[in-house]
């Protein structure tokens, strides 16, 4: 296996939002904003993105009512390509872990 693994930490944008698949298994979905300064070749660099957080099974449903907008967050997880109806595609978080900060 290749690694694939990312932690981010950042801040709730919207309520997110809870789905249960026609085979019962739970979803969540939600995105964050992360600010950062980091170093690149020895200078400060203000880094910014939206990452969009995908969870499934236990974790979501762990996290029904616990997530709000505004919360402050660290995910850790693996990233994938979604693609949309209409071709439109993204990376995506797909969170193994979420803790509060």
């Amino acid at each position: 296996m290749t690694d694939n693994f990312l932690q981010l930490t950042g801040i709730v944008t919207e309520k997110p939002i809870h789905k249960t698949s026609p085979s019962g298994i739970e979803h969540c979905n939600l995105t964050i904003e992360h600010r950062s300064v980091q170093e690149e070749a020895g200078l400060p660099r203000n880094t910014y993105c939206y990452m969009p957080i995908a969870t499934s099974g236990p974790l979501a449903s762990q996290l029904k009512n616990k997530l709000s907008k505004g919360m402050q967050i660290k995910v850790s997880g693996f990233i994938t390509y979604h693609q949309s109806k209409s071709n439109l595609g993204k990376l995506v978080l797909h969170a193994q872990y979420i803790e509060q900060i």
